[in-house]
């Protein structure tokens, strides 16, 4: 479990009122409605408690004695990362005050300078931090990945045997964890794992599955809380991807240019819930030699509770729930949040890429 996970009582008030000084710009502006909500979430998820954020006083006074083990301050900054890209006003001046409380950590001004440059589009060190968690979304290394993805862009890829082990699980019982992949893939216009020359299925199985296990769909903030859900399961440090993602969907920076930007997307207690589900969850299978395959016959209720991973704070909770959500699928969905850009390379390549063919 990460560390912050388990600040309570006094400790959790100190926190929150460092974390609420970052969202007021060290006092210079009052706290806005969608950091007032943060701030709960963050109160309720995880430290366990509520409080009245007028009675916290935000301030980095004594910063450093009130947080003093390492690895915890990196986790608090994580969590005072995503702050300023909550709303597009200010950004810069809560970015400053971030660096202020990295510096009282005892941390370089590098973490703030990569956050100023997002700000601007220049997101090329963020992106880096990426490569570990991409890799093992994949299943395997990275450039292993890359290689795989390439041979399915010229159909050298596919499975006979897999692809017919998931055309198998369309007879399964509802509720088995390999027939609830299929209606993953179903909803999503995805081909099937072993199709030629579909690269996210075959490229991104793992990650499909971290998508049906957590319950979360592939929406913009169902990416987001697999990635913070990832987050709080992992050792590793994933805190730079999930600020990147928020700022993606919720002010429109493009960090991943294979998706595109939205705005208004990030309800902060959905997120931060999904940080400390995978925090809670006792099996950490974010790693390459996890078995997925073994689990694919068990029910998936089965499967969440000896991971004592709590349905309750899934988004898709039942077969009503679409697993592309509810405004259509990826790459066709018209919504008002959309930020329309013209079209990187990148998605202009992947355009049309990985979808069943009519």
């Amino acid at each position: 479990m990460k560390k912050i996970l388990a600040v309570r009582d006094q400790q959790a008030k100190d926190i929150l009122g460092l974390l609420k000084c970052v969202a007021t710009g060290n006092g210079q502006f009052p706290l806005h409605e969608v950091h007032e909500q943060t701030m709960h979430a963050f109160a309720e998820h995880l430290f366990h408690t509520t409080v009245d954020m007028s009675e916290i006083e935000g301030t980095l006074d004594g910063a450093a004695e009130k947080v003093v083990e390492k690895d915890l301050r990196g986790e608090v900054l994580n969590m005072a990362g995503i702050i300023p890209f909550l709303e597009e006003e200010h950004e810069e001046e809560r970015i400053e005050t971030f660096a202020t409380l990295a510096t009282e950590f005892g941390f370089s001004r590098k973490f703030a300078r990569e956050l100023h440059g997002m700000c601007h589009n220049a997101v090329l060190e963020l992106t880096l931090c990426q490569v570990r968690p991409l890799g093992l979304a994949m299943g395997m290394p990275l450039w292993k990945g890359m290689l795989k993805m390439g041979r399915s862009f010229m159909h050298l890829d596919g499975d006979k045997k897999l692809l017919a082990r998931y055309e198998g699980f369309k007879d399964l019982d509802d509720g088995i964890f390999g027939k609830i992949m299929t209606d993953y893939y179903r909803d999503n216009h995805f081909a099937l794992p072993g199709t030629v020359g579909s690269p996210f299925s075959n490229g991104l199985r793992i990650h499909d599955m971290h998508h049906v296990l957590a319950g979360y769909p592939t929406t913009p903030i169902g990416e987001t809380c697999v990635l913070a859900f990832d987050s709080g399961m992992m050792k590793q440090d994933l805190g730079k991807a999930v600020i990147a993602y928020v700022a993606q969907f919720q002010v429109g920076l493009q960090f991943d240019k294979g998706l595109a930007a939205f705005k208004n997307e990030i309800n902060p207690d959905t997120v931060i819930r999904a940080y400390e589900r995978g925090g809670n969850c006792n099996v950490n299978y974010e790693t390459y030699d996890f078995d997925f395959d073994s689990l694919l016959e068990e029910p998936l209720a089965d499967i969440r509770e000896r991971f004592n991973l709590d349905p309750e704070g899934a988004i898709v909770k039942g077969p009503d729930d679409l697993w592309c959500g509810d405004r259509g699928i990826v790459g066709m969905r018209q919504d008002p949040n959309k930020v329309e850009k013209k079209k990187t390379w990148l998605e202009k390549v992947l355009n049309g890429k990985n979808v069943v063919k009519d």
